[in-house]
């Protein structure tokens, strides 16, 4: 691998719009994300989120993530009130050890808002439910990992969940045969800050009648203090009979110091609509 360049963020952040072949200005003429991805840089990471509501998004606010469905399960997704310990478990029981289905998941999550992503394994009787050992303010993302039993072409059976203890809260998702969640919903720590370079969304034209939506990119400033104000910063307005995707790029890179946390969200035109929705962006170290 190729030493580091000796540059700043403000270069490393300003190399893909400065250089009209989007490179780094060195000997190494990989794309710049193709080198924030392979870790080439201390200080920055590429972030890829993306979520979908299963004819789910309601004529009221609709939280772009796996449990917002068309019996209108949890439209409004919720962090835990404070950092607390999660049980991970499934519907099915062929989620387990030697079943059809999976007995390993990884959790990925912020243990408080001072400190970066980090990630837990958890493997065993997931029908049962497992406890996380560490206590998670928010979970990014979560993905099963095949057994050498699994049958099942999604890999997990039943609905896996992440049960905060002491309120309740359900934080993630992955419904059966998924694999992993599906929620556009990301938290950035007091240390770093998100920079947005692009984000989309999108209308399943097969929702039926014509309809609308209007996505709304959200973000909540002072995450780690409160869980349920977000200030619209974006929206996209689609349409499932002319154009159902639409994507926004950036030049000038908005940025998002944490703590915060960055969703989408959407109100449809009627009830049951499939809406999906994603963003990228870089977090870097302050």
């Amino acid at each position: 691998m190729p030493n580091t360049p000796n540059i700043s963020k403000e270069e490393i952040l300003n190399s893909a719009h400065d250089n009209p072949n989007n490179l780094i200005r060195t000997s190494d003429v990989l794309p710049f994300q193709v080198r924030v991805s392979r870790g080439d840089f201390t200080d920055v990471v590429c972030v890829s989120k993306f979520g979908a509501a299963p004819s789910g998004v309601q004529t009221t606010a609709t939280d772009i993530w796996s449990r917002a469905d068309a019996t209108t399960t949890q439209q409004i997704w919720l962090a835990p009130t404070a950092a607390r310990i999660h049980t991970i478990a499934s519907t099915s029981a062929a989620d387990n050890t030697s079943g059809t289905g999976v007995d390993t998941v990884v959790i990925f999550y912020l243990p408080d808002w001072d400190t970066t992503e980090t990630s837990e394994t958890v493997t065993g009787n997931l029908n049962g439910g497992i406890a996380m050992s560490n206590a998670a303010v928010i979970i990014h993302r979560m993905k099963v990992v095949p057994q050498s039993t699994t049958t099942n072409v999604g890999g997990n059976t039943g609905t896996i969940t992440a049960t905060a203890a002491g309120d309740a809260t359900i934080t993630a998702v992955i419904l059966p045969s998924e694999g992993q969640t599906e929620m556009a919903i990301y938290g950035v720590p007091s240390t770093q800050s998100f920079y947005l370079t692009r984000w989309n969304a999108n209308v399943d034209k097969s929702s039926g009648a014509s309809a609308s939506v209007d996505f709304e990119l959200r973000v909540n400033p002072n995450a780690s203090t409160q869980t349920v104000a977000f200030i619209r910063k974006e929206d996209i307005s689609l349409q499932s009979t002319g154009t159902s995707m639409f994507e926004k790029r950036y030049e000038c890179y908005p940025k998002f110091p944490g703590p915060c946390i960055i969703k989408v969200q959407g109100i449809a035109s009627t009830n049951d609509i499939d809406g999906e929705s994603g963003f990228d962006g870089f977090i870097v170290t302050n």
